[in-house]
């Protein structure tokens, strides 16, 4: 009998490994060559760069290596809004996201600005870090591009504080916490 319980249990635990290596395949799309790799990073990276100084240049970023991902859409890309999933589902996209320093600063997301660009390289869709963006922005006309800007605001991080309210004995009648800027 323990032994049966231990092949199910192998068993489950191999059909648990192998969902999670499945699933991650399906999402995350692989690029052989380096050389090629190295060329589609660089462009990238000079397009993002470009997207992001026209449309929020404050919320360009140097401190940290820009992150790039390379991933195929699924009916629910978590980075993706359900209308642009479901559109899209199986084809390949790249995300260039800028992070910053979260010592200095907060935003809403853990970028300070990113783009969604299609497999031919063309931008779909521009997110900033205070959730504001820019959506089916392929679909706009030079015009209407040139048009829009999106607005910043600094937010300093802020820090957990914890009262204590006491009475003229002494006694503690209350703890607050509270998130102060």
């Amino acid at each position: 009998m323990k032994k049966f319980e231990f092949v199910l249990f192998v068993g489950f635990c191999f059909l648990g490994i192998n969902g999670m290596v499945y699933s991650q395949e399906q999402d995350t799309v692989v690029i052989k060559d380096s050389i090629a790799k190295m060329k589609l990073d660089k462009k990238l990276i000079k397009l993002t760069k470009q997207v992001v100084l026209k449309h929020g240049p404050d919320y360009y970023r140097e401190c940290k290596e820009p992150v790039i991902r390379y991933r195929r859409v699924r009916k629910n890309s978590p980075d993706l809004h359900p209308s642009i999933s479901m559109k899209n589902v199986g084809r390949v996209y790249y995300t260039v996201e800028y992070p910053y320093d979260m010592e200095k600063e907060t935003f809403c997301n853990e970028y300070s600005a990113k783009v969604f660009f299609g497999e031919d390289l063309t931008v779909f869709h521009v997110s900033f870090g205070l959730g504001m963006g820019i959506r089916d922005y392929d679909k706009l006309s030079r015009a209407e591009k040139n048009k829009i800007v999106i607005p910043f605001k600094k937010y300093k991080p802020g820090k957990w504080v914890r009262d204590t309210v006491r009475n003229d004995k002494g006694d503690i009648i209350d703890i607050l916490n509270r998130y102060e800027n």
